[in-house]
């Protein structure tokens, strides 16, 4: 029953404010069927459409495409650059190769300008009656030159025609001594004789004549005994 009391409360109190709007206010009652408020609704949307593709509200550019020439773009959008920091990178001071101190080179010998003879060693058969080997040594300070050796061979009795014949043979060189060079030489096969003379003497005379075989001068001579008792 308390339900039906506050219902009948609310119509009579409808009803007084009814009297107390006045008599010149008019109340209007609208209903709308919903179908045709759905209808309403999406004219009023495709009308804005029509109005935003034909007429820019923005502003400044009207669209002068019809709708099928219209298309879209993506926008491209520029890559923010990124901020490098640069590090500061403390440079190591460059150490100094060691230079190696080259050797200075030894002064050379200064040349005598000569030619030096040596007979180094004469080697005898047991009976001391034949010249096996005679090795001579040449050093040259002068200047390049090709050896020519005469050989002498003689006791001290022996007649100055043999002592100016060259019994030994004359022995070339095969090839220039080049200056600040010796040169070794061991004379066997060369040799043109090989048999002492007889004449029962102690010792025998080895002479040894360097001449440059080019010019024939006389450059050395040499000479050397050795006993044969």
């Amino acid at each position: 029953m308390a339900g039906g009391e506050e219902l009948f409360g609310d119509i009579e109190t409808k009803k007084e404010e009814k009297k107390k709007m006045g008599k010149d206010a008019i109340e209007i009652k609208i209903r709308f069927n919903k179908f045709w408020l759905e209808r309403a609704i999406w004219i009023v949307i495709i009308l804005i459409l029509l109005v935003l593709v034909f007429y820019n509200p923005f502003g400044k550019y009207r669209c002068e495409k019809g709708l099928g020439e219209i298309t879209s773009a993506p926008i491209v959008t520029e890559p923010e650059e990124e901020e490098t920091t640069e590090l500061e990178i403390e440079e190591e001071p460059e150490e100094e190769p060691e230079v190696e101190e080259e050797p200075e080179p030894e002064p050379e010998e200064e040349l005598s300008g000569n030619v030096v003879l040596t007979i180094d060693t004469i080697k005898l058969d047991e009976n001391k009656t034949r010249v096996d080997s005679i090795t001579v040594k040449i050093d040259n300070q002068k200047e390049i030159f090709t050896p020519l050796l005469y050989v002498y061979w003689y006791d001290k009795d022996s007649p100055e025609a043999i002592k100016q014949f060259p019994n030994g043979g004359k022995i070339n060189f095969t090839g220039p001594i080049p200056v600040g060079r010796v040169s070794i030489k061991k004379l066997d096969d060369e040799l043109k004789a090989h048999y002492l003379r007889a004449d029962n003497e102690r010792r025998e005379f080895f002479k040894i004549e360097l001449y440059d075989r080019s010019d024939k001068t006389l450059l050395a001579t040499k000479t050397k005994s050795i006993a044969t008792d």
